[in-house]
């Protein structure tokens, strides 16, 4: 009997049946998709969540970066609150590019207060108010001035007392003593709701400077949930985590006054059955949710602000769109695969009866786990060709696999040590210095998580040591960047001889500066290594009989105190700052 080619036996059929399946999946799918298409928007909930999030954390981001660029300008340099004038330029500037942006000030401990000042509504246009121009704690309105800063008064606006200290924005902030948020308030006049930021100012000994805020209204936040397209039925809203309302996709008042007094919106009391229910669960994830007339399928996100707020995201969509949707798609994907199924097993079934037999010879001599059953296979094996060739074949390799098999354990464990050795190699050079030998910057941040997890787990002290060579620019310029190298390996030989191999930490940080970690150190024993450190440098020139000193910044942690590594760099960034400005060579703890 003539052979057949298995290329032949195999597409012939399987071209059929992809003609058959084609025309019924093009057939119902025209007719599904359309009813899709016709019933509800193309929406899903997890890209309106996604969206709303995004938009969120991307609205109120300015409010922190500012903050705290404000902050870290005036408590390294006190001297910009002297005189508040030029802070004007600065304000504006940094207020300009967000249209929410409505209050950026900063008011000094003796009272003086100055704002770039935006209305929440009619937006465009950022002016200065202080209190200060003309008579003490007296608040007017001017123009701004690119030149001058501050420039002519705007008649229209109201002139009157303001001592900005007795104010919450100030009064909250140095309470709390850190960046704080403030309430979700009404702004005085105008129907939208806002909210601030606040920081307390200290000089470099601790002393009060003043406070400085920035605020923004949230009524775009509103406007942009009721924007979005959802299907009929669908409820979006965004509060805080007690249940009060921010932002929601109704036209609801969000507050109302009465006798002065200011009563904001709840999920609990809405008018919206809706949201009266979903009041209930606030926690986040996936709820179903069920009235007397309608279910929901309700999503919960936790939406994580900066300095500790925390918002809800809440979207409601009636069950009855997925239903809908689930019931078309479930119809649609029984037909289908009902059609599939007997097609395949109509033709699956005419190619074993053919081929199978001889393929079923090939598996039990391929399971067997006898060499011999696979070369005592039949010859022929079978009318189609490449089963032959795939018996020939595998009959040639019996007689060349036990002399593989018997090799490869062997291949497998020598290449396997080889990757291990080149594995641990690249490791080392990823987390060390290549000058000093020393933990890098990253090998350092994996080496002090881990420290400061044990230290606080085992309840024992540790001390965190930011170091710098004073001048050593000057052994660059000097002497050369070949004697710069030179000191920076004997700085680190040195340090490395004054703590205990394999316990504490030593990481080259970054050009001249050093991190010394002392796990259960007294910090009194710490010191007294750090003047060790700094006798030796005394003592043995480190190039060409140049000397050098150090300056070092002193963090000690004491024992089950959490601290997170960016507050320990940061706090001994200011204690090397104390050192160096002190006439450097010196230990600040």
């Amino acid at each position: 009997m003539k052979s057949v080619p298995l290329r032949w036996l195999i597409v012939t059929p399987f071209v059929v049946l992809t003609l058959i399946s084609g025309m019924t999946m093009f057939f119902m799918s025209s007719v599904t998709i359309s009813s899709i298409a016709n019933s509800v928007g193309m929406q899903y909930i997890k890209e309106v969540e996604d969206r709303i999030y995004d938009r969120v954390q991307d609205f109120m981001a300015p409010l922190s970066h500012i903050i705290e660029t404000n902050l870290n300008a005036f408590s390294h340099r006190p001297e910009l609150l002297d005189d508040l004038t030029p802070l004007a330029s600065r304000f504006y500037e940094q207020a300009t590019p967000y249209n929410q942006m409505t209050f950026i000030s900063t008011a000094t401990a003796d009272g003086r207060y100055l704002a770039s000042a935006q209305d929440p509504i009619n937006k465009g246009k950022h002016n200065i108010a202080a209190n200060f121009m003309d008579k003490p704690l007296t608040m007017e309105g001017f123009e701004y001035d690119p030149v001058h800063h501050i420039g002519s008064k705007i008649l229209s606006d109201a002139t009157f007392s303001y001592d900005p200290r007795g104010r919450p924005f100030y009064q909250d902030a140095i309470t709390k003593g850190s960046i704080t948020w403030s309430d979700i308030h009404p702004y005085y006049g105008y129907p939208t709701l806002g909210i601030g930021l606040s920081a307390p100012i200290y000089d470099q000994t601790g002393m009060l400077l003043g406070v400085t805020a920035t605020s923004i209204a949230l009524i775009e936040l509103d406007e942009y949930l009721q924007s979005l397209e959802l299907v009929d039925g669908a409820h979006l809203f965004l509060a805080e985590e007690n249940g009060t309302l921010i932002a929601t996709s109704e036209e609801d008042a969000l507050y109302h006054q009465a006798d002065g007094v200011t009563t904001r919106a709840k999920l609990h009391d809405h008018p919206n059955k809706a949201f009266r229910l979903a009041s209930q669960h606030l926690t986040a994830g996936t709820h179903q949710l069920s009235e007397t007339d309608q279910e929901y399928l309700y999503f919960v996100r936790s939406i994580s602000l900066q300095h500790g707020k925390n918002w809800v995201l809440g979207i409601l969509i009636p069950s009855a769109y997925h239903k809908r949707l689930l019931t078309d798609y479930t119809q649609s994907t029984i037909f289908i695969t009902l059609v599939l199924f007997i097609c395949i097993g109509l033709i699956g079934s005419l190619i074993a009866w053919y081929i199978g037999k001889p393929i079923q010879l090939l598996n039990q001599a391929a399971n067997s786990q006898n060499i011999k059953r696979i070369q005592t296979l039949p010859h022929p094996l079978s009318n189609v060709r490449e089963i032959n060739s795939l018996g020939q074949g595998l009959s040639s390799m019996a007689d060349n696999l036990f002399d593989i098999m018997q090799n490869l354990e062997k291949k497998v464990a020598e290449r396997t040590s080889v990757l291990q050795n080149e594995n641990s190699s690249l490791l080392e050079n990823a987390l060390t210095d290549e000058l000093t030998q020393l933990y890098n910057r990253r090998g350092l941040y994996q080496a002090l998580e881990l420290a400061l997890t044990n230290a606080q787990q085992s309840h024992q002290p540790l001390t965190f040591v930011l170091c710098d060579i004073d001048h050593f620019k000057r052994i660059n310029d000097e002497l050369g960047h070949t004697a710069g190298d030179q000191a920076l390996i004997a700085v680190a030989d040195n340090l490395k001889n004054h703590t205990r191999f394999s316990i504490d930490i030593i990481a080259r940080y970054g050009g001249e500066e050093f991190i010394l970690v002392f796990m259960n150190t007294p910090v009194t024993q710490v010191k007294s290594r750090l003047n060790s450190i700094r006798d030796h440098f005394k003592d043995n020139p480190v190039v060409q009989n140049h000397c050098i000193t150090m300056s070092f910044g002193v963090v000690h942690v004491e024992e089950g105190t959490a601290i997170s590594t960016k507050e320990l760099i940061e706090r001994a960034d200011r204690k090397l700052y104390q050192a160096k400005s002190g006439g450097r060579d010196k230990i600040v703890i």
